[in-house]
């Protein structure tokens, strides 16, 4: 439930910045863009598997109007399957760099695991659809370190807007 008020929130904010006016021309737009995505994850070594759903708005002070490069800060949420068979879910806080079709960012987030909240960390890069990622959870309580280095094969709907038009 608390996910899906963040997510509502999200997206509420985003469409309240438009203008009422509307033009044809993404250009006129007072939303800069972004994007919403959808991605599994997996580790083949490990057998963990997982997917998230993310959303990132573009920074339009950053790179040229239309042409990239493109920073996106956002927040992604998602759930990944141990190889024990136990499950989690996470919420992370990320930035992604796009140009060229080519990504790659990072995040911070926390994850709840038999009721215990561990702090998270990602690193990723791609091209189009597909990527690597790697992620490193720790437990300060358990004192232990836990890591998913895997493939992330992903869909992303771009949002177009004044600043982010693919």
């Amino acid at each position: 439930m608390k996910h899906l008020f963040i997510i509502s929130f999200l997206i509420s904010s985003i469409w309240s910045q438009e203008n009422y006016e509307r033009s044809d021309d993404p250009k006129d737009s007072s939303f800069p863009g972004g994007y919403v995505s959808i991605s599994y994850e997996f580790d083949l070594k490990r057998k963990e598997k997982g997917y998230q759903i993310s959303f990132g708005v573009a920074l339009p002070g950053i790179g040229e109007s239309g042409n990239g490069p493109f920073v996106f800060p956002g927040v992604a949420f998602g759930k990944r399957r141990l190889q024990n068979n136990q499950s989690y879910t996470y919420t992370d806080f990320q930035v992604v760099g796009m140009v060229g079709g080519f990504w790659g960012g990072g995040g911070y987030g926390s994850a709840k695991i038999n009721g215990k909240e561990i702090k998270r960390s990602k690193r990723f890069l791609g091209w189009l659809v597909g990527g690597y990622v790697s992620e490193t959870s720790e437990n300060f309580e358990l004192g232990t370190q836990s890591a998913f280095s895997g493939l992330h094969l992903g869909f992303a709907l771009p949002l177009v807007g004044g600043h982010f038009q693919p």
